[in-house]
């Protein structure tokens, strides 16, 4: 892809005008350039001029950003760039980009390429041994691919034209919101996220034609909110969760990007009596929940694990008894990477109509990629669950009570398992041999040896 040789040249660049891989401010300053200099190649207009004053000025921080007629993210990027870096190094940096611009024809590249370009520049100069890097193996270096596979599946259940509120409560490095906030402009974004500098989402949202968001870096699953109750039209979270977790201690609520769980929660925001002690996803669930307003939609990707896991009946009744759940989408392996657990779309509403639950097989929904599975028919998913009718092998409708009932653990004591999993409730006629349902039951084997490993220990020591 041209995209892998522009990045390696643009780090080239960085390190040509004596940048230096560690310095943060000046990495952000040269991103910051970077997104304006792509920007410039994609509209026609204020870039090129703000641009084009660059190269003439013989002092780059007086220039009056306010005359370009910038919205307020713009001008954050526009200061950026001129904040870190001094006369000289930016004039490298502007002669650097401006070879790089007679070397390769820019005017072709898309807004999803000048993006997946700013994202894969950026992954590389986070690499501790960078210049070294592109050096060796730079055009070999392993780009994960984006998960644009979650976004375009949001924008078709969601299908709005409206200027919607949009809360991506586990942003991460922002690839799902970005994507949407492509597809969808006119919506207004809101994003957590613990692993990425606020400022480069930022710049990806306005490499997207999208400058109207809000971004946090921040945990949602703080015992503050940063987010306000009844607030989003959508809330949504790719959750993705790891095979086997050892098990923790009583009291240690884990999460996978904040750490435990600690302090005091709003109950009616997050009711920890009914949260699992091992496990975060239904906390997450009930956060989203709380998020969105009376009508609103919410949208969470999780493991297996958070649809059928003894330790988290209390949990799902929690959101079958509340009417919550519309439905439940088994979605095909891999679709971030080759080895990615099975993920579900667990979808969420307050302002359900019904009192039954879709459930939809779409695991052969996909065509084989390099790397990984693609999602396709994304559409006809939407369709399906919207429809709310049994279609044979690929989608049934189950009430709630159906839910407590086929899900009994102990006819006795009339106890549910309330499971949400896809497969309890379709058993398809042409059964697929899923490689990383075989790679989890390794894993769980693992985990069953080492615990009898430790308990043989132990009783050896006593002999």
């Amino acid at each position: 892809m041209i995209t892998n040789e522009l990045t390696i040249k643009y780090v080239e660049a960085y390190k040509g005008s004596d940048l230096l891989p560690a310095n943060l401010d000046e990495r952000l300053s040269f991103l910051a350039l970077l997104t304006i200099d792509l920007l410039a190649n994609i509209e026609d207009g204020k870039y090129q001029n703000f641009l084009e004053s660059l190269l003439v000025s013989d002092d780059i921080k007086s220039i009056d950003v306010e005359k370009f007629d910038f919205t307020d993210s713009e001008e954050l990027v526009v200061k950026q760039a001129l904040t870190n870096l001094s006369d000289e190094k930016f004039n490298k940096l502007l002669n650097r980009f401006n070879e790089i611009r007679e070397a390769f024809d820019l005017s072709k590249l898309t807004r999803f390429e000048s993006i997946t370009l700013y994202e894969q520049t950026l992954k590389l100069l986070q690499e501790p041994k960078v210049f070294e890097l592109i050096h060796s193996d730079a055009k070999g270096f392993d780009f994960q691919l984006r998960p644009d596979d979650f976004s375009r599946l949001i924008a078709s259940i969601v299908k709005s034209n409206e200027k919607l509120a949009v809360y991506d409560a586990m942003a991460s490095t922002g690839e799902v919101s970005n994507y949407l906030a492509q597809l969808n402009p006119h919506w207004h974004f809101t994003t957590e996220s613990l692993l990425q500098n606020p400022y480069y989402l930022v710049h990806k949202f306005v490499l997207a034609g999208n400058d109207d968001c809000v971004v946090s870096q921040s945990y949602s699953l703080n015992s503050t909110p940063f987010v306000n109750a009844s607030t989003f039209d959508l809330a949504f979270a790719l959750y993705e969760p790891t095979a086997v977790r050892k098990a923790s201690g009583s009291q240690i609520k884990k999460s996978k990007e904040g750490g435990s769980l600690s302090g005091h929660y709003d109950p009616k925001r997050i009711d920890l009596d009914i949260i699992s002690s091992q496990y975060n996803d239904h906390a997450l669930l009930q956060h989203l929940v709380w998020s969105i307003n009376k009508t609103g939609l919410a949208i969470a990707f999780v493991g297996r694990g958070a649809l059928q896991r003894i330790e988290e009946a209390k949990s799902r009744k929690y959101l079958i008894e509340n009417n919550y759940v519309d439905g439940v989408i088994q979605l095909p392996t891999s679709l971030i990477s080759a080895r990615t657990v099975d993920l579900f779309a667990l979808v969420l509403r307050k302002n359900k109509q019904t009192d039954d639950i879709v459930f939809i097989d779409a695991s052969s929904y996909f065509n084989r990629d390099i790397k990984r599975n693609r999602l396709i028919r994304e559409d006809e998913i939407a369709n399906i669950l919207a429809a709310r009718k049994n279609i044979p092998d690929i989608c049934q409708v189950i009430t709630n009570g159906q839910v407590e009932k086929l899900s009994l653990i102990d006819e006795a004591k009339n106890e549910s398992n309330f499971s949400l999993n896809v497969a309890a409730y379709i058993s398809r006629s042409k059964k697929i041999v899923d490689p990383t349902s075989i790679n989890e039951l390794i894993d769980e084997l693992n985990l069953i040896q080492e615990n009898s490993n430790q308990l043989f220990d132990k009783l050896m020591k006593n002999i």
